[in-house]
């Protein structure tokens, strides 16, 4: 920490909001459907934010399931808009097997770095060394619930599958903004990766990799580098629009 700022910390000794680090907060929640016009091709899904998203850093996309038509869901997210103009996102869905069109109500929640002026009357702003806003008092602050840090790899021909350790509620939101089939994720080693959030109609968080080369994904951890996902719970009287 620098000579002069402003810190606060958790009851765990954690910093949950500083002077120095953006603080990622609530921005929008919504409903919307992944349907497929045909059983042998993707799902589609799509979102136009109430108001465009202003920061440089795209938001991030929690989802969950709230019914399905069927029993597994796999897809991949892309944002859409550019940097200081996030206006939406859109997903791409799979399923495996069965005659029945793709069909599913989901929940979503976009958070973002805190960057706008409050219009309370009262409250607090924490601003950098720049004179940028990284947190305001009438913000609501994301809380983090678990993470997946450790995995199991299921390795296949073309496609591998990596298990989380943790249990998913159905309550649970899961961050999808990593599986972005536009960026080269991770090494240049897939074709594309996408988050497998429900399987036997039970919420997971898997991810599968169909992959270009071998050996070169650092799921494992490499130069201090681990693969995490976070879960996050909203409850409604909490964030809400």
């Amino acid at each position: 920490m620098d000579d002069y700022g402003f810190v606060a910390e958790n009851d765990y000794g954690s910093v949950s909001i500083s002077s120095v680090y953006k603080v990622l907060v609530f921005s929008e929640r919504g409903q919307f459907r992944i349907q497929s016009r045909f059983t042998d091709k993707p799902g589609k899904g799509q979102f136009n934010f109430a108001k465009p998203i202003l920061t440089v850093e795209p938001p991030q996309i929690f989802l969950r399931t709230i019914s399905a038509s069927h029993d597994n869901l796999g897809l991949y997210i892309s944002i859409e808009g550019s940097s200081g103009n996030w206006t939406g996102f859109h997903v791409t869905s799979a399923v495996r097997g069965g005659s029945v069109l793709q069909d599913y109500l989901m929940e979503f929640v976009s958070c973002k770095y805190s960057d706008q002026q409050s219009d309370a009357e009262f409250g607090m702003e924490v601003r950098d060394g720049q004179e940028q806003i990284v947190y305001v008092s009438s913000d609501r602050v994301v809380r983090f619930g678990k993470f997946a840090k450790k995995w199991t790899v299921a390795r296949g021909t073309f496609v591998d599958t990596y298990y989380s350790d943790v249990v998913i509620d159905t309550s649970d939101f899961i961050c999808v903004s990593s599986m972005d089939r536009g960026i080269m994720w991770f090494a240049n080693n897939s074709q594309y990766a996408g988050i497998t959030i429900l399987d036997g109609g039970v919420p997971v968080l898997q991810i599968f990799n169909q992959k270009q080369y071998l050996d070169r994904f650092y799921w494992q951890g490499s130069d201090g580098f681990f693969l995490g996902v976070p879960v996050c719970k909203f409850p409604i009287e909490r964030y809400y629009n």
